[in-house]
């Protein structure tokens, strides 16, 4: 989804199973969602669906239940299959280089990190 101005933030979701720790602390970074399992999500999706916020007033939670919105249907099959989920929002100023290095890793590790989507905002 990208507006008539200039993109503001990255929104990346990813999923993953079975990693270090390590790797784990790297793609939770920027992390502003984490979906550990069904419950999780069952909660967050009823409880962040009905964003209130606009204008001066639009804040995270207003940015996640969007963003909750948007990837629903793949956090739903994913979570089914074992992953944890991480919504990570990256702000312009970082560049593409959490971008890459989530695709990098993405690659790197198979399925047991995969970056499903990606929107600008």
């Amino acid at each position: 989804m990208k507006s008539s101005g200039a993109t503001k933030y990255k929104v990346i979701l990813i999923a993953y199973k079975d990693v270090d720790p390590k790797i784990e602390k790297i793609i939770t970074r920027y992390s502003v969602c984490n979906i550990k399992d069904r419950n999780t999500f069952d909660n967050l999706f009823k409880d962040q669906t009905n964003y209130q916020g606009s204008g001066r007033d639009f804040n995270l939670n207003d940015r996640i239940s969007i963003y909750l919105g948007w990837f629903k249907e793949q956090i739903d099959q994913k979570v089914d299959e074992g992953y944890i989920l991480d919504i990570v929002e990256v702000h312009k100023s970082y560049g593409n280089t959490r971008e890459e290095l989530l695709k990098t890793l993405d690659i790197e590790y198979s399925d047991d990190i995969l970056v499903l989507d990606i929107q600008d905002l």
